[in-house]
């Protein structure tokens, strides 16, 4: 009874009085692996991806082969930006899998390493079990633009924006492709029309941290790649539309510069020609649209976005 209404309030939003079941539940049989499993995913939610670490690894010690545990041990460990360690068992786990949201997690890594080919192809795999899904193509726009890839990195945030299943976090992505391909003035007037000044703002100071960055953990840190609100409902997360810090730096996550070393990112768009094809494409393409949320109004929260 206990899990069975912890289950309820997690689906209502409320994983706080969810975890407070769980842990009643667990107390009650603490030989039971699948309440540990469902407090690892509260932690998740709550953004506290330690504990989450944690009571997975609990839940593998008393199964050991269970695959639920396996998931989320190793989403709890990318949205730490453990990358390195994460990545292995998402590969094992996503090798046969058609999980958008699993491949979504394993791409999400591989671009945290500086993997970017790798990562892009993952994505696109991904597209074609979900072609519609918003994530997916604003992952790929992001990890394109900060591969220098501009015009194709365009052409998937256009995707992303344009999905029947919309999601508003890919106005705050459309702001940073903008801004990573040299289009600062078409960002901003993007922005100011979808999200606000003020987060305006602040995705363009991520874009300039993530251009001039030196390693692959850094750009992705400073773009929102990596956060610790990386759960199975978006296991990988966008930026926030917010003021926000950068969603990197969540509290309790590790530097993933402490955990993986990468080569460096190409720079984005550093030829002149190539430079002002793009700025031509981002003009037609990503025109600034009509404001449906006033500029003052508070940007809706991009960890609220159902599996």
């Amino acid at each position: 009874m206990l899990t069975r209404l912890g289950d309820d309030m997690s689906r209502g939003g409320d994983p706080s009085g969810a975890l407070k079941l769980y842990r009643a539940a667990y107390q009650a049989d603490p030989d039971d692996p699948h309440n540990l499993q469902r407090m690892g995913q509260a932690f998740l939610d709550m953004n506290a991806p330690m504990s989450a670490e944690q009571a997975f690894r609990g839940a593998l010690m008393l199964a050991p082969d269970d695959v639920t545990a396996k998931r989320g041990m190793a989403l709890s460990l990318l949205a730490e930006g453990r990358a390195a360690e994460a990545l292995p068992p998402l590969q094992q786990l996503a090798a046969n899998s058609t999980d958008p949201r699993l491949l979504r997690a394993e791409g999400t890594a591989l671009d945290m390493l500086g993997r970017q080919t790798e990562a892009q192809a993952i994505y696109r795999k991904a597209l074609s079990y979900a072609p519609i899904d918003a994530d997916l193509h604003g992952n790929l726009a992001l990890s394109l633009a900060l591969s220098g890839e501009g015009m194709d990195a365009l052409r998937e945030i256009e995707a992303a924006i344009a999905s029947p299943n919309p999601d508003p976090r890919q106005d705050a992505n459309a702001v940073l492709v903008l801004a990573l391909t040299g289009n600062d003035v078409a960002a901003q007037a993007r922005g100011e029309s979808t999200i606000g000044a003020v987060a305006t703002h602040d995705l363009l100071v991520r874009a300039h941290q993530a251009r001039t960055a030196s390693t692959a953990p850094a750009r992705a840190i400073a773009i929102g790649l990596m956060t610790a609100a990386t759960t199975s409902a978006t296991p990988l997360a966008t930026p926030a539309p917010t003021d926000a810090p950068p969603a990197g730096a969540a509290s309790g996550a590790r530097s993933p510069a402490a955990n993986a070393s990468a080569p460096a990112r190409r720079t984005v768009v550093t030829h002149p020609a190539r430079r002002t094809e793009v700025a031509q494409q981002a003009n037609q393409v990503l025109r600034p649209s009509p404001s449906t949320t006033s500029p003052t109004d508070p940007s809706p929260d991009p960890r609220s976005a159902p599996p």
